[in-house]
C-alpha cells in the first residue's frame, strides 16, 4: 500500500472541520448555556455522544466504573468503527463539567466540543489508514478527577498517547502544571445558647478558625512551590447560638504529588489539632490527588510542527503554571500534551467571570475552528509515524524513570 500523504490527509480533515463549524459552534453555545457541574453532566456528555454518534463514531458509555464514587455515570469512549487495535491510537480528552456558581469558566464548553470535532474530522480523512483516535468524555475535571477513574477502569490502555486543548491568555503548548488535592474537615461539636449557657457547647466554628491559623503558620514552612487554599463552606446559622457544625474544604498544591502526600497529612494535622482544641470530632474526607503534568518534548514538537498551518507562531517557551488538572494522572500514564489558545484580547484568565465570558464568543468559536485543526492535524501526524510515536514512549519511560 502506498503510504498516505500526510499534506493531503490534514487538507481532508481541515475541511471536515470548516464543514463541521456551524454545529459545533452550536453545541459549545448550548453547553455554555446549560451548565452542569460535578458528576452530574448527562445532558452535557449526551451533546457530544450524540453529535459523534451522528457523524460516524462508535460511542461506548458509562466506561469509567464510577459505582463508588457517583450513581451516575457520565464518561464515555468514542473511536473509529473498525479501526479499534490497529496502529497508533490517539486520544483526545474532552471535558464538558462546569464550574459551580461561575457556569463555564474554564472553557470546558470548548473543550469538549473540539476533541468530537477533531475525532470526527480524522475519522473522516482517514479512510482504510490503520490507526485510531479515542474521543476520551471526561467527567468531572474540576474537583472529582473523572480521568483517574478512566485510567484505573483501564479506557485509556488502548491509546498510545494523549492529546488535549484548554483555553489560556496566550498561545502555548505543553507548559507544565503543578500537582494537587482537595480535602473535606467537617468539624462537629455541640450547640448551646449563646448567652445563657456558652460554656455546655462545643464551637465547632472556632475549630474551622483554628484549623485556618494553623495552616497560617505552616505556610512559613513549606517549600515554595507549595499552596494551601481554603474556604469556611458551613460556620453556623446563628451568632446567638453555639454552632455545633463546621465545613472547612482546603486544597493543597506543590510541583508533585510526592510532595503533595506529605503536605496533606501536615494540613490535616492543623485540623486534627483544631479538634483537639476545641473538644469537636472531626471527619476528614481526601478528594484524588491530582499529578503534576509530564511534558514530553518529543510530543510537544508535533502540535508545534502543526501551528504554522493555521497561521500561528511557535510559542517562545514551556512557562510553568500554577494550576492543576487531572490530565496530569493522564501525562504520567501516556504521553500527554495540552496545547492553548487565548479566548480574548484583554489576557482573561481560567475561574473569572471574565473568562467565563470569554469562552462564549466570536474569537472563542474561531479558536474552536482552529484548535481542532491543530489537534487533528497532530493526530494524523502521529497515526502515520509509528516510529515517532515509540520514541516519544520512550522519551517518556525515560522523564518517568
Amino acid at each position: 500500500m502506498t503510504k498516505p500523504n500526510a499534506s493531503e490527509l490534514k487538507s481532508r480533515a481541515f475541511a471536515e472541520v470548516d464543514a463541521l463549524r456551524g454545529e459545533a459552534v452550536a453545541i459549545a453555545k448550548d453547553l455554555h448555556a446549560h451548565p452542569e457541574v460535578g458528576w452530574r453532566t448527562q445532558r452535557s456528555a449526551d451533546l457530544l455522544t450524540d453529535y459523534l454518534e451522528k457523524h460516524g463514531m462508535f460511542v461506548e458509555k458509562a466506561v469509567a466504573e464510577l459505582g463508588e464514587v457517583s450513581d451516575v455515570d457520565c464518561s464515555f469512549r468514542a473511536s473509529i468503527p473498525g479501526h479499534m487495535g490497529g496502529g497508533v491510537g490517539v486520544a483526545l480528552l474532552a471535558e464538558y463539567d462546569a464550574l459551580p456558581g461561575l457556569g463555564h469558566g474554564c472553557s470546558h464548553n470548548l473543550i469538549g466540543t473540539i476533541a468530537a470535532t477533531a475525532g470526527i474530522a480524522v475519522r473522516r480523512a482517514l479512510g482504510d489508514v490503520p490507526g485510531n483516535v479515542y474521543v476520551m468524555g471526561c467527567p468531572f475535571e474540576e474537583g472529582g478527577g473523572g480521568k483517574i477513574y478512566m485510567i484505573d477502569a483501564g479506557v485509556f490502555d488502548v491509546a498510545d498517547v494523549s492529546i488535549m486543548w484548554h483555553g489560556s491568555s496566550d498561545v502555548r503548548v505543553g507548559s507544565p502544571n503543578i500537582a494537587a488535592s482537595g480535602m473535606t474537615y467537617t468539624f462537629t461539636g455541640k450547640s448551646a445558647h449563646s448567652g445563657a449557657n456558652p460554656h455546655q457547647g462545643i464551637n465547632a466554628a472556632d475549630a474551622a478558625m483554628l484549623t485556618f491559623a494553623g495552616v497560617n503558620a505552616l505556610r512559613q514552612h513549606v517549600t515554595s512551590d507549595v499552596r494551601i487554599h481554603g474556604i469556611i463552606e458551613d460556620g453556623g446559622v446563628a451568632a446567638n447560638s453555639v454552632p455545633d457544625k463546621a465545613v472547612v474544604r482546603m486544597m493543597t498544591r506543590a510541583a508533585s504529588y510526592k510532595n503533595i502526600e506529605r503536605v496533606r497529612e501536615r494540613v490535616h494535622d492543623c485540623a486534627r489539632g483544631a479538634a483537639l482544641m476545641t473538644g469537636a470530632k472531626l471527619e476528614i474526607a481526601e478528594d484524588p490527588v491530582y499529578a503534576e503534568r509530564l511534558v514530553v518534548p518529543g510530543l510537544r514538537e508535533v502540535v508545534i510542527g502543526n501551528l504554522g498551518l493555521v497561521g500561528l507562531e511557535r510559542p517562545d517557551g514551556d512557562p510553568q503554571t500554577f494550576a492543576s488538572a487531572d490530565s496530569g494522572n493522564v501525562s504520567q500514564y501516556i504521553p500527554h500534551v495540552t496545547f492553548n489558545l487565548p479566548l480574548d484580547t484583554k489576557g482573561s484568565v481560567p475561574h473569572t467571570v471574565a473568562f467565563a465570558e470569554a469562552c462564549n464568543t466570536g474569537m472563542a468559536w474561531d479558536a474552536l475552528v482552529t484548535a481542532a485543526k491543530i489537534m487533528a492535524a497532530s493526530a494524523i501526524d502521529l497515526i502515520l509515524d509509528p516510529e515517532r510515536v515509540s520514541a516519544i514512549k520512550a522519551e517518556h519511560a525515560a522523564l518517568k524513570g
